[in-house]
């Protein structure tokens, strides 16, 4: 089968690590598969060394007209079974195009579950419209069919799947404290972008609050974005030993193992991979409530859920488990055996296949 997919771009983020994760699986199965990407910003370099062609269309206001031709000659050469969209506007672009030449279309541009958004809004024009030339409107979460006002009949959820072999960390434990110098202490982790979507000020509230009682703990902060100078300082300069910004990072996972709590503080949020790879190593998580995070962490189980911008309640619930680790053991060990049963990569791989196999 030959798949041609679409996507915005291959930064560092969790969709586009779940786009990589699903190419490589693809490939495994003999499927024949070309990329579309409308930018040259690529963070998985991996991507170059897998068995495909891809096609770089540079987008702006003046090029558009140009990559219309571009989409409609690939169509034409490489003659696709299925066409995967993961981007609104390309959405919006190619959409039709398929619509006319008969080309089954799958939407994939909604990733996030915000407050259910009101018809009028921007954001919902600029998804919903491309609705009418896509045949299936495929989301990570029930939230997100829901946020976006989603025909009933179009719109699917796919879950997250996560790569389990991702789980074999290069570095020991004890290296990785050693080279963060942080020694015993607990570790409170966020993993996250510093963009306006992410509540880094709340994660920081609550650490410098945590610290008023306990003070053998360090707050770790892996991601990067426009915001992150503006985060780094409103951070008392008491406490800023007690806070490590790493940036992007290409071993999560190492640093992710020494976490004694995972915590992801969000404005809104589809199926986060940060809070499944927080589960996947069998860390308590804390995070904002509300979207797929709802449908991924079970209050009281697997964690807690807060209210959004809460960082008193924050502070709480971190406290909670740093004084009773038992809990967090609990916890930890239940999420592990909730994504190996509701969001491993091959339950992701298997349904994406059968919808494949259904449109064609």
């Amino acid at each position: 089968m030959k798949i041609l997919i679409v996507v915005e771009s291959l930064r560092s983020g969790g969709k586009e690590r779940r786009l990589l994760s699903l190419i490589k699986e693809l490939l495994k199965s003999n499927y024949e598969i070309e990329l579309i990407i409308m930018s040259k910003s690529i963070h998985y370099k991996e991507i170059f060394d897998l068995d495909i062609n891809i096609h770089f269309f540079n987008r702006n206001i003046v090029k558009d007209i140009k990559i219309l031709t571009k989409f409609n000659t690939l169509i034409n050469t490489f003659k696709p079974d299925v066409v995967h969209c993961w981007d609104n506007i390309a959405a919006f672009h190619f959409g039709p195009i398929c619509k006319i030449k008969g080309i089954p279309f799958v939407n994939s541009m909604i990733t996030t579950a915000p407050p259910k958004l009101p018809k009028l809004s921007k954001r919902y024009f600029f998804n919903a419209i491309s609705y009418p030339f896509s045949d299936v409107i495929l989301t990570n979460s029930k939230a997100g069919l829901h946020s976006f006002s989603v025909p009933q009949k179009k719109g699917k959820v796919i879950y997250n799947g996560f790569d389990f072999s991702r789980k074999k960390v290069s570095k020991r434990p004890e290296k990785v404290r050693e080279e963060l110098q942080i020694n015993n202490r607990k570790v409170v982790g966020m993993v996250a972008s510093f963009t306006e979507k992410k509540d880094y000020q709340t994660f920081i509230e609550a650490g410098e609050i945590i610290l008023k009682e306990f003070n053998n703990v360090v707050f770790i902060a892996i991601g990067s974005g426009p915001n992150l100078n503006t985060i780094k300082n409103k951070i008392n300069p008491d406490n800023k030993e007690s806070f490590l910004f790493l940036g992007r990072q290409q071993d999560v996972e190492s640093i992710v193992n020494i976490f004694d709590i995972g915590v992801l503080s969000t404005f809104t949020e589809g199926i986060s991979n940060s809070i499944m790879e927080y589960m996947v190593f069998e860390k308590p998580v804390v995070a904002t409530g509300g979207g797929g995070t709802n449908e991924l962490v079970i209050n009281n189980k697997t964690g807690y859920h807060i209210e959004s911008e809460n960082s008193k309640l924050l502070a709480e619930k971190i406290l909670f488990l740093l004084n009773n680790p038992d809990i967090g053991v609990s916890f930890g060990n239940k999420g592990a055996e909730l994504i190996k049963s509701n969001f491993s990569i091959d339950r992701m791989i298997n349904e994406t296949k059968k919808l494949y196999n259904e449109l064609i």
